[in-house]
């Protein structure tokens, strides 16, 4: 089995699903925000300052041309988007595959090991959705094949492009900061007290951190002349923090989102916490790949546990490297007559069960439904209170664009009093249901938290639609005594 073409057969049929299911598959909550971003950014809106963003800004501003060339088509554009990462996919790949070649006796067991990822539909799936995560995951990826060229001897060539990839990385979300503080602490436990290597690394890194800071200080001279640096900081680091840590609405549990992770391929992360314990029973005196790989899995399920909002996304930057960890330990198994045939065995069926899940799982339910019904009966100036998914994109929003407003204004409003903010979005907002209110409002019926902050003081201004979701204003012949007269409250930011 090692030596058929089985393994290129099952990577192509894998691309030719995802493809598949990146037509047919419903809207990620998320992928709706970005792109929505994008199409603002090009409307000559500004992340942060204008609307709520809360990542790096890259992927929304490499989006926004392509918002633009395909205005008024969301399928279109989701389609389009998935497309640039499925080959950014590609990329990690190929960098996980150049690094497990390293770590393996049999250079054909190195194929197999692709689909140790291949096989991790969650993995996979987002991996392709629409966020900054997938252009993060392939640049880290660049990042730790490079920089362990060069621990392996390479030349600094190899720690310049490290460099560049790991700066492309935080350039697009600033979760690549932890990656880049894991990589250096798995570097100097493996370096140990090898005083002739310590020397090599520094001189290494020091090329490395002066390529990073290229495409992050490109971001940052851009942010600034921007004239939003101020906002930028707030919301990516102060309320990111407050949020991810402080908060405590009901979320997701790390324990499920792991367990989810773990049921659906249990040979990937069985493996690779059994090659974890091997590298730290060795106190990391292995393969630079094998000690970095160790710190990143560790560091980066800890984080998970200390988020209030842990997400399958959050696994993205660590599956890769969990794999890495795999790969030994598995190649001893297909090494043994007794265990090899179930080892390549349960990797095909893996992939097999990749193609299933790509025809059968969605998400965002009627979400498609509701962008086409609210662009066919709106047009480009009128302002909306719709939450993703269902948000059409091409369309201006009444408020900050909360993504989920309750808990969004909540927790501004909370961090204000803590630490101070840029003050004036809910004032905004409140005084906007007078001014400029939303000509439909859509909150779910299973989903409270979505209603637009304010809506239950101008319920009455709107009637329900048939469908139970959402809300149209009501012309001024049909509100008894035209638009409300409203005391607009300013609470503390």
């Amino acid at each position: 089995m090692l030596r058929s073409r089985l393994v290129p057969a099952l990577v192509v049929a894998t691309a030719g699903f995802l493809l598949v299911h990146a037509a047919i598959s419903g809207y990620d909550h998320d992928e709706i925000v970005h792109l929505h971003s994008a199409w603002l950014i090009w409307s000559g809106e500004r992340p942060y300052a204008d609307f709520l963003a809360q990542h790096h800004p890259a992927a929304a501003y490499l989006l926004a041309p392509l918002a633009h060339a395909l205005d008024g088509h969301p399928h279109a554009l989701v389609f389009a988007a998935r497309f640039l990462d499925l080959l950014l996919l590609a990329v990690t790949l190929l960098a996980f595959h150049r690094m497990a070649r390293r770590l393996v006796r049999d250079p054909r067991w190195a194929a197999w090991a692709l689909l140790l990822l291949g096989g991790s539909f969650f993995f996979l799936r987002n991996s392709i959705e629409v966020r900054p995560d997938p252009w993060m995951c392939a640049l880290a990826a660049v990042a730790l094949w490079q920089w362990t060229t060069y621990l392996r001897g390479g030349s600094l060539a190899a720690a310049a492009w490290a460099g560049l990839a790991l700066g492309g990385s935080i350039m697009f979300l600033q979760k690549a900061f932890a990656f880049a503080a894991l990589v250096a602490l798995g570097t100097a436990l493996w370096l140990g007290r090898d005083g002739k290597s310590w020397r090599r690394a520094a001189r290494g890194g020091a090329v490395l951190a002066a390529c990073a800071a290229i495409p992050v200080g490109a971001m940052a001279i851009f942010v600034y002349r921007a004239g939003f640096f101020r906002d930028f900081w707030f919301w990516n680091y102060t309320f990111n923090r407050y949020f991810y840590l402080k908060t405590h609405f009901t979320g997701p549990s790390a324990w499920a989102v792991t367990g989810v992770a773990v049921a659906e391929n249990p040979l990937l992360w069985l493996a690779g916490f059994a090659g974890l314990a091997i590298a730290l029973r060795r106190r990391l005196r292995v393969e630079p790949e094998i000690a970095i790989a160790s710190l990143v899995v560790c560091g980066l399920l800890a984080s998970l546990f200390q988020s209030r909002w842990p997400f399958s996304h959050n696994l993205l930057l660590l599956q890769p490297c969990l794999a890495l960890l795999a790969v030994g330990p598995l190649e001893r198994a297909v090494e043994a007559p007794r265990t090899r045939t179930a080892v390549l065995v349960v990797l095909t069926l893996l992939t097999v069960k990749v193609g299933v899940m790509s025809l059968v799982y969605t998400e965002g339910g009627r979400s498609a439904e509701v962008q086409q019904r609210l662009l066919a009966v709106t047009g480009p100036g009128d302002p909306l209170a719709v939450t993703p998914p269902y948000h059409p994109i091409f369309r201006r929003d009444a408020f900050f664009f909360w993504y989920v407003p309750q808990y969004n204004v909540v927790a501004y409003l909370a961090c204000c009093r803590e630490v101070g903010c840029p003050q004036g979005k809910v004032g905004r907002d409140l005084r906007a249901w007078v001014t400029a209110p939303p000509r439909f409002v859509y909150v779910p019926a299973d989903e409270p938290s979505w209603a637009p902050y304010g809506f239950a003081e101008h319920r009455s201004d709107y009637r329900l639609e048939p469908d139970g979701a959402l809300w149209k204003r009501r012309t001024r012949n049909e509100q008894a005594d035209g638009p409300p007269s409203v005391t607009v409250s300013h609470p503390a930011e």
